[in-house]
């Protein structure tokens, strides 16, 4: 069939045209595509706008200038804390070997145990192994590996005794440490995830923020003498925690006494006065029996029971601490640091004594 040159041209420009009105089309639904993609975008936006807006901190310059002082406000205050907890810090001496170390504390605790006291002048009873009963008086070493732990247990474990000795306590009936250590992280990365690649870096920057050893004591003191402790475990310059404490007499000299006088009355007056009498005594004579009794009773009321406070049995007191160390001295020289670090708490209680 042949198509004419009028055909042929009419037939190009329907063509053109359908393609033109595809290509129209198009771009309208694209145009309103990106309207409403716009529109939903500038609705999020101005949300985001109007929720800052609404804010504590409004997201101005001056915002901005605020928080950073605060931020800088806060680390300062932080590492100043840190710093004023962890002056008790005792550094871990890494030249040490079992057998010396087992001399030492032997050296140690015979020294303790020589401190003045309530127990026949002394601050402990004969044979008292500050709960190393395997290194003070036995014959085992500690194990190399532990050395570090026991380092730090010992040394716990001394400060007290000599804290407690100078607060004027009169005898520390036991000590020991408690439970396995305890160590807080810096920072829980465990619960956060973890990119791939940091891993290994994660693990590296990653330590314990302090560690955490718990001892319980029990220890007998009078009024005075307690007191003082629980001032001195809030006060001194290792970083201490009460974590439970409780005290109570053995003895109680005014129940003891009523106790006693009880008994003394029973035994006294199981048959009251006056009953069992004969009818033939006089009227007089029962009248002044009678009065002679009441004059008894008021002079017994008078004179009630006499405690001396100074004679009071001393409490017996249980506590669970906790010491904590934030090893700020972990990288100190390992003979010096150890050094200056154990000297200190002799001293204070020197000082306090």
């Amino acid at each position: 069939m042949n198509m004419s040159k009028n055909q042929i041209v009419m037939a190009s420009i329907g063509a053109a045209a359908l393609v033109a009105s595809a290509v129209l089309g198009y771009m309208a639904f694209d145009a309103y595509s990106t309207k409403g993609e716009a529109e939903e975008e500038l609705e999020g936006s101005s949300s985001t706008v109007q929720r800052l807006l609404r804010a504590e901190v409004s997201p101005v310059k001056e915002s901005e200038i605020e928080y950073k002082k605060n931020a800088d406000t806060l680390a300062g205050w932080s590492e100043a804390a840190l710093a004023t907890a962890a002056v008790g810090d005792r550094a871990i001496k890494a030249d040490v070997n079992p057998a010396a170390f087992k001399q030492q504390l032997v050296d140690e605790a015979r020294a303790l145990s020589e401190l003045e006291g309530g127990v026949d002048g002394r601050i402990v009873k004969s044979g008292f192994t500050f709960g190393f009963p395997d290194f003070v008086t036995g014959d085992k070493l500690p194990e190399r590996e532990r050395l570090p732990q026991y380092q730090r247990l010992w040394g716990d474990v001394r400060y007290i005794v000599e804290k407690l000795q100078g607060c004027g306590v009169t005898e520390v009936v036991s000590i020991a440490p408690a439970g396995a250590p305890q160590q807080a992280a810096a920072q829980q990365q465990e619960e956060k995830p973890r990119r791939k690649g940091a891993a290994k870096r994660d693990a590296e920057e990653e330590k314990p923020a302090y560690t955490v050893e718990k001892y319980d004591v029990q220890f007998r003191a009078k009024p005075a003498a307690l007191v003082k402790s629980v001032n001195m475990f809030s006060t001194c310059d290792r970083f201490i925690v009460v974590d439970a404490m409780s005290f109570a007499r053995e003895a109680d000299m005014i129940g003891a006494a009523l106790g006693e006088g009880d008994k003394n009355a029973q035994a006294d007056g199981a048959q009251p006065r006056g009953r069992g009498r004969g009818r033939g005594r006089g009227r007089r004579a029962q009248e002044q029996e009678q009065e002679q009794e009441k004059q008894d009773g008021e002079a017994e009321g008078k004179k009630g029971i006499v405690n001396d406070p100074a004679q009071e049995a001393p409490f017996l007191v249980k506590m669970t601490v906790s010491t904590y160390d934030f090893g700020s001295a972990a990288k100190a020289d390992a003979q010096g640091g150890a050094d200056d670090g154990e000297a200190a708490p002799e001293q204070t209680s020197k000082e306090e004594e």
